[in-house]
């Protein structure tokens, strides 16, 4: 197959789409083009061989239209080429789906309840927002008669009647990873208020002053809480790394103490499983996350980790850096908590399987089409 990939709000190194979707489809033998914003350098060297990029500019906060249309230029190459079309922002649904496209199969797939986390974006104007997801309700219609659905979660089958789901599951390393040195809690991903980027700080301030392991935030911070990051790093409260790679990120998840997930009780979070809590667990790393519920199960059916009881403040605070503390005590608890993660994730979380899937998805979606094209 001839697939094109194509993304404009998500990072060009995003780990779904970069690391586990295309990494498999090159792996079987199918070519893949990416069309997505520049990751930088050092993320297109983690590229699977043989995947082509092309570079366009990133959707970001209230400037996006124009690269809708820069992405919908460049796919314009591949009309005629295309088996696939796969794109992950529900913006694109209508500058790719009112496009005239030779053969190809149109491929949506839904990372989010993309309706609910209109709230979470903090770009929008509030009163704007209630006309966004009207819109976004019209856009979902139209993708259900344009394009097939691929959902990233079981929780937004809701939206989706009958679409298929491949689970934004990871990668797991093949033996769990021991507690190592230097002593370190990871968070990973997005830095936000929802996301908890102030208790971060704050919990770095208490286990600087309690002698505890530092706390390493690994992700792109959104403009309102940049400035609060930076500022915790210079008065050395935490290590803020920036965005990095999904395998040089995983690379400091390895060995840590534990791996942070303290994201607030939001509509778009509130039914979503956190991925970075299966990745923490697919390297042996415990968990200590807020109780949303997808990550509370998780951690509570594993036993791979810790479960909050309150959801920010100084409780929270306190809560979580006694949960550090304790593990930074007692390596063989730690051990034994990432251990068990580590096994349950193995057995029902791992991308091996679901990458797998995943690839004859599309292999079945293409030869269906073509079946369909001889019978005309």
């Amino acid at each position: 197959m001839n697939v094109v990939v194509v993304t404009v709000a998500h990072r060009g190194d995003d780990a779904r789409i970069v690391h586990r979707q295309i990494r498999s489809l090159a792996e079987a033998g199918h070519s893949v083009t990416l069309i997505a914003p520049d990751p930088g350098e050092e993320s297109r060297r983690l590229d699977a061989p043989g995947v082509e990029r092309i570079v366009i500019e990133r959707a970001v906060g209230r400037r996006r239209v124009a690269s809708w249309w820069q992405a919908r230029r460049v796919l314009s190459r591949f009309a005629r080429v295309a088996d696939v079309i796969l794109i992950h922002d529900p913006e694109l649904i209508l500058p790719v789906g009112l496009g005239r496209w030779r053969r190809a199969v149109l491929v949506w797939d839904v990372h989010e309840d993309f309706v609910a986390s209109v709230g979470d974006r903090r770009w929008l104007p509030r009163p704007v927002r209630p006309l966004a997801r009207v819109v976004l309700r019209g856009a979902q219609w139209f993708a259900e008669r344009r394009f097939r659905i691929v959902l990233a979660e079981h929780s937004y089958g809701a939206r989706f009647s009958g679409a298929p789901v491949v689970p934004n599951s990871t990668w797991v390393t093949p033996a769990p990873h021991a507690l190592q040195a230097p002593a370190r809690v990871v968070y990973v991903g997005r830095v936000s208020t929802g996301r908890g980027a102030a208790a971060l700080v704050s919990l770095g301030d208490e286990l600087t002053a309690r002698g505890g392991p530092r706390v390493v935030v690994i992700g792109a911070a959104d403009r309102n809480v940049e400035a609060i990051m930076r500022d915790a790093q210079d008065r050395g409260a935490i290590d803020f790394r920036g965005p990095l790679a999904n395998p040089e990120a995983m690379r400091e998840v390895e060995g840590a103490v534990a791996g942070l997930s303290l994201l607030l009780d939001e509509p778009n979070y509130r039914h979503s499983q956190p991925t970075k809590v299966m990745e923490y667990l697919a390297h042996g790393t415990p968990v200590i996350t807020t109780p949303l519920p997808l990550a509370a199960e998780l951690v509570g059916t594993s036993g791979g980790g810790v479960v909050t009881r309150t959801w920010s403040g100084p409780d929270l605070v306190a809560e979580v850096a006694d949960a550090v503390m304790a593990y930074a005590a007692s390596p063989t608890l730690r051990d034994q908590h990432g251990t068990a993660g580590w096994r349950h994730v193995k057995s029902h979380l791992d991308w091996n399987s679901d990458g797998a899937a995943f690839v004859r998805l599309l292999e079945e979606w293409v030869q269906s089409a073509g079946r369909r094209s001889t019978t005309r």
